[in-house]
């Protein structure tokens, strides 16, 4: 019976990857029918297969699948939609500086959700960042302090937090290495350890924001920072123009925003980035 479970396994997952079914998804659909078939348990199963996955395999599939997921959410719409709020908020409010403020505590969201939340690390950057540069430009942000903003959310969020990307560097690369080395790492709190130089990141931002790139700075309005902002508006205005479209385009941000709730429920329950990925992915 084992062995007709590995068969049908293996067979499952080749005829899903002939259909163009993600590679890394047919891996794990064909994994559970193959432990399923074989008697186990759900729980079990996706134990075994993680189990299975070493020497930095998983964290491998982890960022494959994750580029897929990033992909989806970028088809999806969701990160354009939220660019055009933002664009039309900045329009109708002029550059105020709570306006300037809240689009930078955004930006500083949007980077911490990247790693777990919504873990699609860097891939939300040319998806969000483009259609607001005209923005920035019409506010004279210093285009450092952006940077800065992102590298904050970024860096500070997997160094600190140990879940998505966090789970990963913290405990599957770091702490492990360190255990192997030979040092006594069960009663560490890798969270605490690394509170100081998440503190220092901290710091770093707000020296960044009220210190070093605060002042006013201009920059020339390129012709393709124009057709970047035109884009995101102007989809956003086409999508009104017809009811099926709107619909269409509000049922493409739920089932977004649905995947994004399943990565991360299944993250939190399961343990492993790279489960949350598939099962949101799947969704899509």
């Amino acid at each position: 019976m084992t062995i007709n479970a590995v068969l049908l396994a293996v067979a499952i997952m080749l005829g899903l990857s002939l259909a163009r079914v993600h590679v890394v998804l047919s891996l794990l659909i064909g994994a559970l029918a193959g432990g399923l078939i074989a008697g186990l348990g759900m729980t079990d199963t996706l134990n075994a297969f993680q189990e299975g996955i070493k020497n930095g395999a998983q964290i491998a599939l982890s960022y494959a699948l994750l580029g897929a997921f990033a992909v989806a959410i970028a088809h999806s719409g969701l990160p354009q939609s939220l660019a055009g709020a933002v664009i039309k908020r900045i329009d109708a409010g002029g550059t105020s500086g709570m306006i300037k403020y809240m689009l930078f505590a955004g930006l500083v969201t949007m980077s911490c959700f990247s790693q777990n939340l919504i873990p699609i690390h860097i891939a939300f950057i040319p998806l969000l960042v483009p259609p607001l540069l005209l923005a920035f430009n019409r506010m004279q942000i210093d285009r450092r302090l952006i940077a800065c903003l992102i590298t904050f959310g970024l860096v500070t969020t997997y160094m600190f937090i140990p879940y998505g990307f966090g789970d990963i560097y913290l405990n599957q690369i770091m702490l492990k290495n360190v255990g192997e080395a030979g040092i006594d790492v069960a009663n560490i709190s890798v969270t605490k350890a690394m509170a100081i130089p998440a503190l220092g990141m901290l710091v770093g931002l707000l020296i960044a924001v009220f210190i070093s790139y605060r002042k006013p700075r201009q920059y020339q309005q390129l012709a393709i920072d124009k057709e970047a902002r035109d884009a995101v508006v102007e989809g956003d205005a086409l999508s009104k123009t017809a009811a099926t479209a709107q619909i269409q385009s509000k049922m493409k941000t739920i089932v977004a925003l649905i995947a994004i709730v399943t990565a991360f429920v299944v993250q939190l329950y399961t343990d492993s980035l790279l489960l949350g990925s598939m099962f949101g992915f799947g969704v899509f």
